[in-house]
């Protein structure tokens, strides 16, 4: 009966650790500026995005069993989508926080900027 509390306190700790792993992204365009947290996920085909001031989209994948991090920024001219920029991270499981740098994106069909700067964050 110990054994089985103890397992299972075990397990939830592993599974509370493992959610408590996140990658925040702040952005700044048109002087607006936005927040987007991911949370892990090991399905390849989920991405969690947010529409941007500007036409802009972004999405992001943090791809817990792959160690990566993926970035795709879209413009939307003309009401479609438009990949301007794709970038890839690895994850370093032992780093936290581990910073992935600010980045600037460019529309030059309408002259305008997305700054962006994404790290992950632990609340262990």
């Amino acid at each position: 009966m110990i054994t089985n509390i103890c397992v299972m306190l075990a397990l939830a700790t592993t599974l509370t650790s493992a959610i408590a792993d996140q990658i925040e992204c702040t952005f700044d365009v048109n002087d607006s500026r936005k927040t987007l947290t991911l949370s892990p996920s090991e399905d390849v085909f989920t991405s969690t995005k947010i529409n941007l001031p500007g036409g802009f989209r972004f999405a992001g994948q943090y791809l817990s069993e792959l160690k990566t991090f993926k970035v795709y920024v879209y413009h939307t001219p003309k009401e479609r989508y438009v990949l301007l920029a794709l970038q890839s991270f690895v994850i370093e499981k032992a780093s936290c926080p581990q910073d992935f740098g600010q980045h600037r994106v460019y529309d030059s069909e309408d002259e305008r900027e997305l700054y962006f700067h994404c790290r992950k964050i632990c609340t262990r």
